[in-house]
This record gives structure tokens, C-alpha cells and sequence, in this order.
């Protein structure tokens, strides 16, 4: 993350002179790729970044964003920059909300590391590997049936989970039955 940041937060602290221009509740001081930021969330929770010496709105830009991920993993090659507009099948929305839009920046290291960052604030969402997206298809989507085509026709979603519980219910129902009659013979 230090290489990432490219400096130590609390010199910005010591630094910051301004009134940021927005009606924020909250400010955060984070520094991208050695360039110092305040991050402002309003009371409806909403985030914009500012520039902590003058208060004035900045943009992160997604440029400086994957300029600042080459840091992340300094030994590999970054094979992967996209920016994902709506949800895909390893970033997506379920029971927990995920940001959209999010970056994706990839490496070629051994574990073909993904870092999820969100483009306004260069924040690190997430971080997943081969083991962990393999996971995802064997746990998540045999499990919670997350699969991204019933996730997106949600009653459709329900409808299935109501139908396999409905049955795991009448097959648990059954052997209660058979099980208290081969007891009382």
C-alpha cells in the first residue's frame, strides 16, 4: 500500500489549509501515487475528491489510477487494465452492495492477482486470485446460485431458491417421518 500511496498520510494532515467547497461530514486524506487527496462524503453519502492545499474539486483520473497499480505489485507485469461500467461475473452485487464503475487491474504474477479500485477516490475495493475466483464458482455459485444471468432477473433468482428450499424442506419433512416410524415399530 506505501508503494501504492507513494507517501504517509499524515504529512497531508499536517499540511491541510483549506475549506473544502462542499457541504461534506466527512474527510479523508489519502495520497494517490504520490499526489496528496481529500476525500469528501456528503450526508447522503456521495464522494468527491479535493484538493487538500486549496479546497478546490480535483479528478482523479483512471490513467493515474492504473499509474499508481503498477506500484501494487512491483515484481509483475500488468497485463489487465479495464474499467467495468455494470456488474460482470466476479464483480457484481449480491449480499454485500459493490461500487460500479470499478477498475480492474491485473498481474501476471504466479497467482494472477485482480485489484478492484474505485476510480474516483483510487480506493482498493478488492483483491482476488486464481484460488479465490475458483472459489467463487465453486462455493458461491453452488451455494447461493450467484450465477450473473440469474442475478440479473432477480424473480427468476427467487423463484429457484424458494423451489430448491421448498424441496430440501419436503426431503428433511420425509425422513423425520421415516426415521420416528422405524422407531416406534
Amino acid at each position: 500500500m506505501a508503494r501504492y500511496r507513494g507517501q504517509d498520510i499524515p504529512k497531508i494532515v499536517a499540511e491541510f489549509s483549506s475549506k473544502p467547497q462542499s457541504e461534506a461530514v466527512e474527510a479523508r486524506f489519502i495520497w494517490l501515487d504520490r499526489r496528496p487527496l481529500m476525500v469528501l462524503i456528503d450526508r447522503d453519502g456521495h464522494e468527491s475528491t479535493a484538493d487538500p492545499a486549496t479546497g478546490s474539486p480535483t479528478v482523479v483520473s483512471d490513467d493515474q489510477v492504473f499509474a499508481a497499480a503498477r506500484h501494487l505489485l512491483p515484481n509483475s507485469a500488468m497485463i489487465l487494465r479495464e474499467r467495468l461500467e455494470q456488474s460482470d461475473a466476479y464483480w457484481y452485487s449480491h449480499h454485500q452492495e459493490r461500487p460500479i464503475p470499478v477498475l480492474r487491474v491485473g498481474f501476471d504474477d504466479p497467482e494472477r492477482t485482480w485489484f478492484h479500485i474505485d476510480p474516483r477516490s483510487g480506493d482498493i475495493l478488492g483483491c482476488t486470485d486464481t484460488s479465490r475466483r475458483s472459489y467463487r464458482w465453486l462455493f458461491n455459485a453452488l451455494h447461493s446460485f450467484d450465477f450473473p444471468l440469474l442475478l440479473r432477473y432477480r424473480p427468476a433468482w427467487d423463484a429457484i431458491v424458494w423451489s430448491l428450499s421448498l424441496l430440501g424442506l419436503i426431503v428433511s419433512a420425509s425422513g423425520i417421518v421415516i426415521g420416528w416410524r422405524r422407531l416406534t415399530r
